[in-house]
C-alpha cells in the first residue's frame, strides 16, 4: 500500500496569549509509529512564521487510530525546542584487515622467483599475508527524543538490531555499507531520552581484481576470502589465487525506519 502523508484541512489552531500555533497531519499506510515519527520530522516544517514572529516545532504528538492509519499532531512555540535534534561525531583514522593478496606485486627478486599473482607470504602450501591499514569510519550520533519514546520494549528492540546492516540508504551511505553497533542511553518518566547511537561505515566495491580473479563485487560489511591452488609458474611450486568467495554475515534491516532518523 502506498504510504500518504497529508496535512488535515481546517486542523490548525492558534493562539496569541501564549503565542502558539499547530497543524494536524495524517499518515495512512504504514503500521509503524517510527516509521510516521521520522517521515512527520523530515515531512514538516522545523519553523513557521506568523505576524507575531518565528515559532518553531515543539514534541510531535502522534496517535494511532487503525493499524496502518496516524493522526500526528504539530504544535509550534515561541522557544525552540531541541527534542529530535541530533548532534554526531566522526572517526576516519582507520581499521585494519589480514590480507593475504596484494593489489599487485611491485618486483621480485631472485633467479626464477615464480610469479605469485600478489599473493602475499607464500610458504610452501600456506600463504600468511600481512596486516594493512584500510579506510573506515566511525560515526556517532545523539538523538534527543521526545519524553516516551524510549521505553524498555524499545531498548529491547535497539539490542536486538545491534549488529545488522541497513538494508536501505542511511545517511548518504548505500545499503550494505552501515553497520549499527550499538546504542547507550537513558530515560525516565519525566524526561526527554538522549541517546548516542554508534556506527561504523565501510563502502560498497565493484570491478575489484585478486590475483587473476577479476569483477568482483562486494558490499561493504560482506567478507571477501581467496581459496588458493597449487600451481607450477617456471618449473617450481607455488600457490596462486583461484577463486574469491563473498560471503554476507551480518543481517540487515531498515535503520532509518527503525531508528527514526538518519533517511
Amino acid at each position: 500500500m502506498t504510504f500518504l502523508f497529508f496535512q488535515v484541512p481546517d486542523g490548525e489552531q492558534s493562539t496569541i496569549v501564549p503565542l502558539t500555533y499547530s497543524a494536524k497531519w495524517k499518515a495512512v499506510g504504514s503500521s509503524s509509529i517510527s516509521y510516521v515519527r521520522a517521515y512527520a520530522m523530515g515531512g514538516t516544517p522545523a519553523a513557521v512564521a506568523t505576524a507575531e514572529g518565528i515559532l518553531y516545532r515543539q514534541d510531535i504528538a502522534i496517535q494511532q487510530v487503525a493499524y496502518n492509519h496516524f493522526t500526528v499532531d504539530v504544535p509550534y512555540a515561541k522557544e525552540k525546542n531541541v527534542t529530535g535534534e541530533w548532534t554526531w561525531d566522526f572517526d576516519t583514522t582507520g581499521g585494519s584487515v589480514h590480507i593475504t593478496n596484494a593489489k599487485q606485486e611491485v618486483d621480485r627478486f631472485g633467479a626464477g622467483a615464480p610469479d605469485q599473482k600478489g599473493a602475499i607470504g607464500v610458504d610452501g602450501d600456506q600463504v600468511h599475508g600481512v596486516e594493512i591499514v584500510i579506510p573506515a569510519m566511525k560515526i556517532n550520533v545523539t538523538y534527543r527524543h521526545p519524553q516516551g519514546i524510549i521505553t524498555i520494549p524499545r531498548a529491547k528492540y535497539l539490542s536486538s538490531i545491534t549488529g545488522m546492516v541497513n538494508s536501505s540508504p542511511f545517511m548518504t551511505f548505500a545499503a550494505g555499507e552501515t553497520l549499527f553497533l550499538g546504542a547507550r542511553g537513558s530515560d525516565g518518566t519525566e524526561a526527554e531520552a538522549s541517546i548516542n547511537y554508534s556506527f561504523a561505515m565501510s563502502l560498497n566495491a565493484s570491478g575489484l581484481t585478486i590475483g587473476d580473479v577479476a569483477g568482483i563485487v562486494k558490499k561493504g560489511h560482506d567478507v571477501a576470502w581467496v581459496r588458493y591452488e597449487d600451481k607450477d609458474v617456471g618449473g617450481k611450486p607455488t600457490r596462486v589465487a583461484k577463486y574469491v568467495y563473498v560471503d554476507r554475515v551480518y543481517d540487515t534491516v531498515d535503520l532509518a525506519s527503525g531508528l527514526g532518523f538518519g533517511g
